[in-house]
């Protein structure tokens, strides 16, 4: 939802599902315009788990695009922690070379981009020294809920396998071990290690080349929220983001329901695998209460 909004400011060029299926063919970017000269042909926002219209398959909208991403730089990008990992010099030109298309042919001036998983900060900077880096967190316990009923988690053996290698540590995998290989547990100590990498990782930046926001503040604030991140990535506060979050969302704080979904073990699990990483995000342990407007 944060990249939705975002991607909805005049200025920034993003990658559309057509570039997802066609990543060698960047002048498909032109097709993003649409979106501009009429807000109808931007492609309805809903949950990954959702049914998708065949008509939204002539609108366009930004995705994640792991298909230009594993075009330029390998299923390495796709599958790996990439942890102290640069990119060569072909992978660095491919990328720049064509993100400098995707500008041109979309007509914007900044790129933005959403990956999920880890972070891959110390990669994505050998190509981009410039790049500013925005890390969404959420409860993690809500992140484990979330991917545990999600297709794309459990048709892919991400219940019973690590989805990205080359991170996680000998007591992860210890933990995971400890806990007769469970899948809520292999899901809860891949979200630890996710954002624990990834404060690592960011540790080595310019202090002003990283930003941290929580889903629990755009839920609640959502137009302060905007502004803020906005000032800190040094960008005019922009009416058209805040217009196309009012119009496309109804924004509601959800992490509620892994309090109701969870049974008792389960809980406890969950916060002995994760308990101090969630303290250090600001998290408390007890789950939060459910919204007093009525059920969801």
């Amino acid at each position: 939802m944060v990249f939705e909004v975002f991607a909805a400011r005049p200025e920034v060029a993003w990658l559309s599902q057509h570039l997802q299926r066609f990543p060698g063919v960047p002048a498909l970017a032109l097709l993003s315009r649409m979106a501009d000269l009429n807000p109808s042909m931007r492609r309805s926002v809903s949950r990954s788990d959702q049914f998708r219209a065949w008509i939204e398959k002539l609108r366009v909208g930004p995705v994640e695009a792991y298909g230009f991403w594993q075009r330029c730089c390998g299923e390495k990008f796709r599958y790996d922690y990439l942890l102290g990992v640069e990119a060569s010099a072909r992978e660095s030109e491919c990328v720049r070379a064509t993100v400098a298309k995707v500008l041109r042919y979309q007509g914007k001036s900044r790129f933005a981009a959403k990956i999920t998983g880890p972070g891959r900060i110390a990669y994505l900077s050998s190509i981009f020294g410039d790049a500013r880096f925005v890390h969404v967190v959420r409860d993690g316990r809500a992140v484990v809920q979330s991917l545990m009923r999600v297709p794309f988690w459990q048709e892919r053996r991400r219940m019973t396998e690590p989805v990205w290698d080359n991170g996680l540590t000998v007591r992860d995998l210890r933990d995971w071990e400890a806990r007769d290989r469970s899948p809520l547990a292999l899901a809860a100590v891949q979200w630890r290690r996710v954002v624990e990498s990834i404060r690592e990782e960011a540790a080595r930046l310019p202090p002003e080349h990283y930003v941290e926001v929580c889903y629990e503040r755009f839920v609640s604030e959502p137009h302060d929220f905007l502004d803020e991140l906005a000032s800190e990535l040094e960008l005019p506060r922009s009416p058209d983001a805040h217009e196309f979050m009012d119009r496309r969302f109804n924004l509601r704080d959800m992490n509620f329901q892994w309090g109701k979904r969870f049974g008792p073990d389960e809980v406890v699990m969950l916060n002995e695998l994760m308990a101090d990483t969630l303290k250090r995000f600001g998290y408390g342990i007890d789950p939060p209460r459910p919204p007093s407007g009525g059920p969801v």
